[in-house]
């Protein structure tokens, strides 16, 4: 079951707001008790703080997930330590509300609990309203903001049977995706513009004042953001409809480590590490994972290792060339291949390879066990029967 959510712009009232700064004093209060305690799991943790948080005048539905969001960050943070980062602090500081218990969808009403049989009713907008009229879409949560409300959905998708494979590959310019059949190249340059544009705006600012500051540089950083995704967002649109018209498998590369290649010290220049550290090569990657599976679409990722200089035609090494930095140079083929194209469809090679060869868990067959020829290794997943 794939989940995403909607959301539409919402101001509540004083009751709300109320029942907002609770929830997060709720939070707050069983993060310093797990803490505390050194816990992280929701059973541990609903032992030792329920019953703390009987003061709070608030319905028993919002303590439990209450709870339940306490635990999520603790966990957050526990995992960050194991990989060797600095965790932020786990603390809520704005206010908000979260529910999964009570509520319900009443055409373009959304209706939930706030005292014993009183229930607080708030009018869904006609995008919202159109999605959740859907009958195969089941809501799941809901989150108030005091700027927004969103309701989490989910729906049972069975999967396609894919025909091909589609490989994607992300570049600072340029978004590349296809296979050998038809490869199409979307330029991503406005993107690199807008991020060099607002730094520019943000050291035009002389306020000596680091609280007004970091509150400009805060929301310009928002705006940016919000830009830059919403042109992913058609990117992505546009792509999984590509995905689904032609029955294919979508591929990414799985890129990691990518931010330790432009840290201070690795004899780059300040202008390249800041082009390459803004560069929002995982937002497309998230964004495509979510459509694809709301539509039904099949998602991996593979190894980036050697996809952008094995020949895909005959699996011969490329040889660059300095003028042509962008070309290379197959001998086997006697032909030149953009990089990005060559990488592409590599992606997709290995992408149709993982699909029609499943990795599963391996056994051993002992003798004794079997009646017939003793097989001493087979793919559980391709296995069906033993004769």
């Amino acid at each position: 079951m794939p989940v995403k959510s909607v959301l539409q712009n919402f101001a509540p009232n004083s009751e709300l707001l109320s029942m907002m700064k609770t929830f997060r004093q709720m939070v707050n209060h069983c993060i310093m008790i797990g803490l505390e305690n050194n816990c992280s799991t929701l059973k541990k943790l609903s032992n030792f703080a329920y019953h703390k948080l009987q003061d709070y005048n608030i319905m028993s539905y919002y303590k439990l997930t209450a709870i339940s969001q306490a635990c999520g960050r603790l966990a957050q943070m526990k995992r960050d330590i194991k990989k060797g980062r600095r965790p932020k602090s786990p603390f809520v500081q704005k206010s908000y509300l979260v529910s999964c218990y009570g509520f319900k969808i009443n055409g373009m009403l959304l209706s939930f609990p706030v005292r014993n049989r009183e229930f607080a009713n708030i009018l869904l907008n006609d995008h919202v309203a159109r999605i959740l009229s859907d009958p195969s879409i089941i809501p799941r949560s809901f989150t108030i903001t005091p700027q927004s409300l969103s309701i989490s959905i989910a729906k049972y998708v069975e999967l396609i049977k894919a025909e091909s494979t589609i490989g994607i590959d992300r570049n600072l310019r340029n978004v590349t995706f296809g296979n050998n059949e038809k490869i199409i190249q979307v330029n991503t340059s406005e993107l690199l513009k807008i991020k060099e544009n607002y730094t520019h705006v943000k050291s035009t600012v002389q306020r000596n004042d680091h609280r007004i500051r970091k509150k400009v540089y805060g929301k310009l950083g928002k705006r940016q953001t919000e830009r830059i995704k919403q042109r992913l967002h058609v990117i992505s649109k546009n792509l999984v409809k590509y995905a689904r018209k032609h029955k294919a498998a979508i591929i990414f590369e799985d890129l990691k480590g990518i931010r330790k290649l432009y840290r201070k010290g690795n004899g780059q220049g300040n202008r390249f590490r800041r082009k390459l550290n803004s560069w929002s090569f995982y937002e497309l990657e998230r964004q495509v994972s979510y459509k694809a599976a709301w539509d039904g679409i099949p998602f991996c990722k593979v190894d980036p290792r050697c996809t952008s200089t094995l020949c895909p035609a005959c699996g011969g090494r490329l040889q660059g060339d300095r003028q042509k930095r962008r070309d290379l140079w197959c001998g086997n083929c006697k032909r030149w291949r953009d990089r990005d194209v060559v990488a592409a469809m590599n992606i997709a090679y290995k992408g149709l390879a993982r699909l029609t060869n499943p990795q599963g868990d391996t056994s051993e067959a002992m003798r004794g066990n079997l009646e017939g020829p003793v097989i001493l290794r087979v793919d559980v997943s391709k296995l069906s029967e033993v004769c």
